[in-house]
């Protein structure tokens, strides 16, 4: 290996095409078509006219003598080291001079992954031109092989290349490691990769805002084009790659001199919104916003129902890109030919034996046509250790993708305690669990279900690929979730026992925890387990050493009236943090746990008073009104609320050029100039709607509005937007392929 830094080395091994199955490699030579050649590719030949499945046509206008209408011709073979010779391509030789007659075949090329001899190259261009071929043109596995070690933008264009090679053919040793860091938490499932249109607007998305934040239901694949992107982001760019767990995480591992790709995955928690780090990305969306003009880029993955929640707490105008770089995987949008693509490879690459493979083939057009189709449910039908006690029936397979929940509910219900205890050690630990693992660990999940600490070590490894994964990142080895949904399954399990429960309680890490459990009564999407009351005395002791901030969170969200009560007798302290309110008040944390001591019937006069007053003088100052939205509203009377009201017309509303002065004196030339009055522009707009009708000469509205508009003319000059550069995005027209001959070969 080269230390020139050179990303691309040069090697001689021939690269696994036959891996990609013949749909995938035609899809391949479109790039190859497209990116190398410089040949766009305007339409496929249907099957039953003069071309067969893979031959493509398109117009090349260019200097040399062969320009004019091309023919590119696919050839694809799962064997290995089977030569191309003229004899495979006997039935192409009249189609060829059917083309050439139609003026279509001025060009004519031929892409195989089959090695190609130099005298079956020169019988195959002799054979094609005296048929009527303008120039015929031969380029096999090498060529190729070639193209994708010398090209980082095919690379790109066709991102399961990085899942397939050896990423050391392709990479400097830097971005090898890194690139293997990231593709550890994919195991194999990057060289399964199907690019889909939401792969393309991510890709785009990142080329034009230099942030992409990719939202979609579970299973749907976030993960896998998020990992795709990072690895083509140290291909292409060059970049310093770093996947982030945390707002922490991207706080000390910021490089000043950018040039950095940054890669969240489950950014605001990876089952349930985790509302306890809300400030802590609140801090850190100022640095990501100067990093973003530094050249570095961010890539981020949420589940839609996840960045719901989290987009009402979170200040996006800290990070106004957030808003606009948005790319929302809707698995019901995926089409049947990506979704069949997606069935192929997960079938085709797994480890069910050939047999299950033959018996379910007739299926799959069908399941790829379903609208509850799921990737990762395709992930599983391909795997022995989730679908190999599997009847290969249709009635068993369609049930398998209707109900996927079940089903791997069902598949941890079944395993041995060994194995139980294994998914315990990393579930008791917040699904993250360092490698390798203290012996104290160990016991609490052997301890569960009554197993030796070496027997859950080995399940471990058993379960790696399956279940679980070992996963590297710039600190070592860690064990986590082979995907989020196991951690779905297992709580549902541990759910079914109040035993179970009990001793999770007893076992689990504090702080994972608070991110787990909710008290009985609240309602939390994605929450694993559900307090019972008769459990609250041992929650309680469990969280004797936790902070208050911690503790003020859970009691904000998700707790109920006995466990708030019971709390805040044995921390008094919470109360001091309801004293004084940064702004706008309903951004701080301890008015929201105000809030909900109100609704518990928790919340002492005294301090309700002194929110009363601080609210008031916010209002003065600030033109807050962030306190008159939602639930923090009824912790005033109604006295109290008119009191507001004459506050916003007599001294608010006369005093918004002076608002929109102060605010335009903070500003930072990094910010776009609209996004800097957003909150000012909400809380007039809340106040004028919150005041009675009274008469005035201009409305408050339009007063900020063309406040706003002379202070944003002015700021617009210091302005200047990040730069990016773009990634390569294919152009040319996809193929349409028959379901049925899109499968013919899944079973070989």
């Amino acid at each position: 290996m080269e230390d020139s830094g050179s990303a691309i080395l040069s090697a001689f091994a021939p690269y696994p095409l036959h891996l990609l199955g013949w749909k995938a490699f035609q899809d391949l030579c479109v790039g190859v078509a497209e990116e190398c050649l410089r040949r766009p590719v305007q339409n496929f030949l249907p099957s039953n006219d003069a071309g067969r499945d893979g031959a493509f046509v398109g117009r090349w206008d260019g200097d040399d003598p062969a320009a004019g209408e091309s023919t590119i011709q696919c050839k694809f073979t799962s064997r290995i080291n089977a030569n191309l010779t003229l004899s495979l391509l006997s039935d192409e030789l009249n189609k060829a001079r059917r083309l050439a007659a139609k003026g279509i075949a001025n060009d004519y090329i031929i892409l195989a992954n089959h090695p190609v001899t130099g005298e079956s190259e020169l019988a195959i261009k002799s054979a094609f031109q005296s048929v009527g071929v303008g120039r015929c043109r031969v380029f096999g596995a090498d060529w190729i092989t070639r193209q994708i070690r010398t090209s980082p933008r095919l690379r790109m264009m066709a991102p399961r290349l990085y899942g397939l090679g050896d990423l050391h053919e392709l990479l400097d040793s830097r971005a090898y490691q890194q690139a293997q860091m990231i593709l550890s938490a994919m195991g194999d499932d990057l060289q399964r990769l199907v690019v889909t249109e939401a792969h393309r607007k991510s890709v785009r998305a990142i080329s034009e805002h230099s942030l992409v934040l990719l939202l979609g239901a579970p299973a749907a694949g976030k993960s896998t084009i998020g990992a795709s992107i990072a690895v083509g982001a140290a291909d292409i760019w060059k970049s310093s790659t770093i996947r982030a767990s945390s707002p922490e995480d991207i706080q000390s591992h910021l490089d000043p001199m950018g040039g950095q790709f940054i890669w969240i995955d489950d950014a605001w928690g990876n089952t349930q919104y985790q509302r306890q780090r809300t400030e802590a990305w609140n801090q850190v969306f100022p640095l990501m916003n100067g990093a973003l003009r530094r050249g570095t880029r961010f890539l981020i993955t949420s589940r839609d129902y996840i960045w719901r929640a989290a987009s009402r707490d979170l200040k996006l105008t800290n990070l106004p890109v957030l808003q606009r770089s948005q790319v929302v995987i809707n698995v019901q949008e995926l089409t049947t030919p990506e979704r069949a693509q997606i069935l192929y490879n997960h079938i085709k690459m797994g480890d069910q034996p050939s047999y299950f493979k033959k018996a379910i083939k007739p299926f799959l057009p069908a399941l790829a046509e379903r609208s509850d189709f799921l990737p990762e449910t395709a992930r599983r039908l391909g795997s022995k250790f989730f679908a190999g006690n599997l009847k290969a029936d249709e009635e068993a397979v369609t049930k398998f993708f209707s109900k996927p929940k079940s089903f791997l509910l069902d598949t941890i219900s079944s395993l041995s305690n060994e194995c139980r205890s294994a998914l315990a050690v990393v579930f008791l630990n917040g699904g993250k669990v360092r490698s390798p693992i203290d012996p104290a660990m160990l016991a609490k999940g052997a301890e569960t279900f009554g197993v030796s600490a070496s027997a859950t070590r080995d399940e471990l490894e058993a379960l790696n690929g399956s279940l679980l994964l070992l996963v590297h990142d710039s600190e070592g080895p860690f064990w986590t979730y082979k995907h989020p949904t196991v951690s779905d399954a297992y709580s549902s399990y541990l759910a079914t026992s109040p035993e179970l429960v009990e001793l999770y309680l007893k076992g689990a890490d504090p702080f994972s925890m608070l991110y787990e459990v909710v008290c009985g009564g609240v309602t939390i999407e994605g929450a694993p387990l559900t307090l019972p009351d008769s459990l609250h005395d041992i929650f309680a002791g469990r969280l004797h050493q936790v902070p208050d901030n911690f503790i003020r969170t859970f009691l904000s969200y998700r707790a109920n009236a006995k466990f708030a009560k019971l709390m805040l007798e044995r921390r008094p302290t919470l109360y001091a943090g309801m004293k004084s309110f940064s702004r706008p008040i309903k951004e701080d944390p301890d008015a929201t746990l105000l809030g909900a001591l109100h609704r518990q019937g928790a919340l002492p006069e005294e301090i309700r008073l002194g929110f009363v007053e601080a609210a008031a003088e916010a209002m003065r100052e600030e033109a807050d009104a962030s306190f008159l939205d939602g639930s923090l509203r009824d912790v005033f009377t109604r006295a109290e609320l008119s009191r507001f009201e004459s506050i916003a017309k007599q001294e608010v509303f006369p005093r918004i050029e002076e608002h929109v002065e102060r605010l335009r004196s903070k500003w930072d030339p990094e910010y776009p100039p609209d996004d800097h009055f957003f909150e000012l522009e909400r809380a007039i707009e809340t106040l004028w709607n919150f005041v009675p009708p009274f008469e005035v000469e201009t409305s408050p509205l339009e007063t900020v509005s063309t406040a706003i508009k002379a202070a944003v003319s002015r700021m617009e000059d210091e302005y200047e937007p990040p730069s990016s550069t773009s990634a390569p995005v294919s152009s040319s027209t996809p193929a349409v392929t028959g379901l049925q001959s899109l499968f013919r070969d899944v079973d070989e």
